[in-house]
């Protein structure tokens, strides 16, 4: 299904979509470039602007690939005008999940080909012998790993959303409940500062927000303490306590749950919507 999906889309469109990700991704790197932090590695002046380079390069990709996945996820349920072709595949041996998951996987290539080419390049990139030794091939595989579970896990609420009870799409509620949800898990840290300032101990609260959190996920393999950087220091008073950044992998099992809940929902609805 996946592949014949594939084969009905355009895959200049594809490489176009690919290609604005990487810029804006760049151009916020670049930006953040001015503002964020020092970091010493081993005094090397090429080691400290290649971390720094990774760091911003993967902080940017979170909330830009998240949107994009928003976006290009909610398209991927079914409009009405594909009614046939659901329903013969439907009557083939495909599974609605395999349906589901294929179109998914399409509407989401040039995020995942984005990923791609980011996870090669900066796999490439740290082959230098001057890198700095604290981040190896591990941390970045890891990021990237959760960054692509958090990808399907926003794709896949959107296609949920998105659908029907009755064949056809409604793209734009998809894609506004997955861009909240985003938002949400993005910016919990912050919500719920008002009860982290009235408990005696929130440690658990902290950490269970911060398990939910792409961007959490994302740089910690890169041993960024991220809520003791200078802007969100000074706008949450979860840094004053000593808690644990959740192990990325644990994140990626939950992004990766929650994606895989929201495909199983949409399958039955699916299987709902065309069974006549």
């Amino acid at each position: 299904m996946v592949r014949r999906q594939l084969r009905g889309r355009s895959v200049w469109r594809d490489l176009l979509w690919m290609a604005l990700l990487l810029g804006v991704l760049l151009g916020t790197a670049a930006w953040l470039q001015s503002v964020w932090p020092q970091r010493n590695a081993a005094d090397d002046a090429r080691a400290v602007l290649l971390i720094r380079w990774l760091t911003t390069a993967l902080l940017s990709a979170a909330p830009v690939m998240l949107a994009a996945a928003a976006v290009l996820g909610a398209g991927s349920a079914p409009a009405a005008s594909e009614t046939g072709e659901i329903q013969d595949a439907l009557l083939t041996r495909l599974r609605p999940f395999e349906i589901v998951l294929g179109r998914l996987l399409a509407a989401l290539r040039p995020i995942l080909l984005a990923l791609a080419l980011s996870c090669a390049f900066w796999l490439l990139a740290f082959l230098a012998p001057w890198k700095a030794g604290d981040i190896g091939f591990g941390a970045i595989l890891l990021a990237h790993l959760a960054l692509l579970c958090s990808v399907l896990m926003i794709g896949s609420v959107a296609a949920l959303f998105a659908g029907n009870r009755r064949p056809g799409r409604n793209w734009g509620r998809g894609a506004g409940v997955a861009l909240a949800w985003a938002a949400l898990c993005l910016s919990a840290i912050l919500l719920v500062d008002p009860q982290v300032r009235r408990m005696d101990d929130p440690i658990g609260l902290i950490e269970g927000t911060l398990l939910f959190n792409p961007i959490s996920a994302v740089t910690t393999p890169l041993k960024l303490d991220l809520l003791r950087t200078q802007w969100l220091y000074g706008h949450t008073a979860a840094p004053e306590f000593e808690f644990a950044y959740p192990p990325p992998i644990a994140s990626a099992a939950v992004f990766l749950g929650i994606g895989w809940a929201a495909m199983a929902m949409t399958a039955w609805r699916l299987r709902a919507a065309y069974r006549n």
